[in-house]
């Protein structure tokens, strides 16, 4: 069984469309129109919630190219981490928004029962702090690929692009 030299196609969208997702989730909070309690933060992490779990299925049924080495297996440790974190940090701003959702009756809204009740600040909170930690790992994993792309000169972005 030959290993791929690059990710395939379907997960480089993935990644990539995560990536605009998860950015434009963030960066929309708070930009609801006063008509609709539905906001573009909220559209964004629906669909990123849908991305994750595709995402997660292919990367377990598709080849991977090996893991990238730094040649320091610290720093080869750390960028496993990175990558496992942020996965969890994904799914647990995507789970307290979804918390918030229910809390806030959004789901009955849309579907035509009931109201959108108003809701405390301590899940809002951890939903907030989750999204500092995944633009905190963002960095980390941004600073892994430029470290591989020009200081290892790896080429290591090719890997997650389109291409043969």
């Amino acid at each position: 069984m030959d290993t791929p030299k690059r990710y395939h196609p379907l997960m480089v969208t993935l990644h990539w469309l995560t990536v605009i997702l998860i950015l434009g989730a963030g960066l929309l909070s708070g930009q609801g129109g006063s008509t609709s309690p539905i906001s573009p933060h909220m559209i964004f992490g629906s669909l990123l919630l849908v991305t994750m779990v595709i995402r997660l299925i292919v990367r377990f049924t598709v080849k991977r190219p090996v893991w990238a080495n730094t040649g320091n297996p610290f720093l080869n440790k750390l960028g496993e981490l990175v990558h496992i974190a942020l996965y969890a940090a994904a799914f647990y701003i995507l789970t307290l928004g979804g918390l918030i959702a229910i809390q806030r009756n959004l789901i009955g809204y849309v579907l035509g029962a009931g109201s959108v009740e108003r809701v405390s600040g301590d899940l809002r909170m951890f939903h907030q702090l989750g999204w500092m930690a995944v633009l905190g790992l963002l960095f980390l994993h941004i600073g892994g690929t430029v470290y591989h792309q020009f200081i290892l000169k790896d080429n290591l972005l090719s890997r997650m692009w389109f291409g043969k």
